[in-house]
């Protein structure tokens, strides 16, 4: 497999381009300032549209992610960019981390120089890693693949080649949201090669595989906070999975629309937003690869379109386990070939407060091998970015109680 460096430089003219577009924003007609309420909260806008046009300067963000050293290979026909980075000890294990949807490779600009010891409060006998930050398929810098052709096992087979043309082969897989969903594929798909899977979520999809009549007290706790965020936070979902095109023409054309549907979700899954820099800075990944149709494609066609139980009722639990082809939602395979709910690679949760759910431990157990639950103390969906140390520590803890 051939590696070609990348080097992140936007043209002149996309960069004049939306600063003209940001110049003329027309804002909503809202009358009443009511927070996160009704969505993205207009003051947080109007502060990061005004910071981005007079503060904001794009050329040091990409001065700052070119210090990593970026490739892109070529999977299937289509590139793939990661952020390859080698740990500061030689014979270091290697870690690959996956984002989700909302946000990118950036999600992990903060925890890349102190999983590589990089940073100097790194101490001597502290574990270091080789980490892989891939671009999923359709998201920044790696194309899309062809129509009809995306879902989390897809994603996964994509990434894991990308690692083993590196050179690995055994290492760490860490993800959440749709990378929770991805890095649970390639474990699914190479145990023999995944040292251990590390979550910050138990996949979404996961929650079609369940029997409700089966679950826990504290199983059907998470199952009734799961359904009250569908109907009050979770339509986004439906219109990504059922309408992504309409919305995307708006999304493509505005950048302050694109901001605000991608800031939202920081601003209710998170427990202290990241800095106007770092939100801007994944807005920008999304705005200058015109990504944001692509990248709905995970939900468009990796869900299948399917928000219910055979009978059609609609069912953010997916109901009960039916069997009637359930296994799709995870991308896997169908019970007939042999596929299988559980999977057998040892596994750390963990579950951070103002995540989407909060899954027992128990709940965890039913498809993963759990060797560490961490409950931690703050911090929301987007962890890496908004509390990277915790999770940094929690990624050291488990490797280093692996074999």
């Amino acid at each position: 497999m051939e590696f070609r460096p990348f080097t992140i430089d936007a043209p002149q003219a996309e960069l004049d381009d939306l600063h003209e577009r940001l110049a003329r924003t027309r804002w909503p007609s809202e009358l009443q300032e009511r927070g996160w309420e009704r969505g993205t909260e207009l003051s947080t806008m109007r502060r990061l549209v005004a910071h981005w046009l007079d503060g904001y300067d794009w050329r040091a963000q990409e001065e700052r992610l070119n210090r990593f050293h970026h490739v892109v290979t070529t999977v299937d026909g289509r590139d793939l960019h990661a952020i390859h980075e080698r740990a500061v000890r030689p014979g270091a294990p290697a870690i690959l981390l996956l984002h989700g949807w909302a946000d990118s490779f950036h999600r992990f600009a903060h925890v890349i120089d102190r999983l590589t010891g990089r940073d100097p409060a790194t101490g001597p006998d502290e574990p270091v890693f080789d980490v892989v930050v891939p671009s999923l398929p359709g998201f920044d810098f790696s194309e899309q693949p062809e129509a009809g052709t995306v879902s989390g096992r897809q994603s996964a087979e994509a990434v894991a080649r990308l690692v083993e043309g590196l050179g690995y082969e055994r290492y760490l897989v860490h993800g959440g949201d749709w990378g929770g969903v991805v890095a649970q594929e390639v474990a699914r798909a190479h145990p023999d090669r995944v040292v251990g899977l590390h979550l910050t979520d138990v996949p979404f999809p996961n929650l079609f595989l369940v029997d409700r009549e089966s679950a826990s007290e504290a199983e059907r706790a998470m199952f009734a906070a799961v359904d009250a965020w569908g109907e009050t936070h979770g339509g986004y979902v439906g219109i990504q999975s059922s309408r992504p095109l309409t919305l995307s023409y708006g999304l493509s054309d505005s950048p302050v629309g694109l901001a605000a549907w991608l800031v939202d979700h920081f601003g209710y899954l998170s427990d202290s937003l990241p800095s106007d820099d770092d939100l801007l800075t994944n807005v920008m990944l999304y705005w200058l690869g015109n990504s944001i149709r692509s990248s709905m494609r995970l939900y468009n066609e990796g869900l299948d379109g399917d928000w219910g139980d055979e009978t059609g009722d609609a069912a953010w639990s997916g109901g009960e386990d039916d069997g009637a082809g359930d296994a799709e939602w995870s991308g896997g395979e169908s019970d007939g070939a042999g596929w299988s709910a559980r999977i057998e690679v040892p596994t750390a949760v963990a579950v951070f407060p103002r995540d989407i759910s909060q899954p027992p431990r128990e709940y965890a157990e039913r498809f993963f091998d759990v060797r560490r639950f961490t409950t931690m103390p703050r911090g929301g969906h987007f962890a890496a970015l908004e509390e990277p140390q915790l999770v940094v520590d929690d990624l050291r803890a488990f490797a280093a109680g692996l074999d």
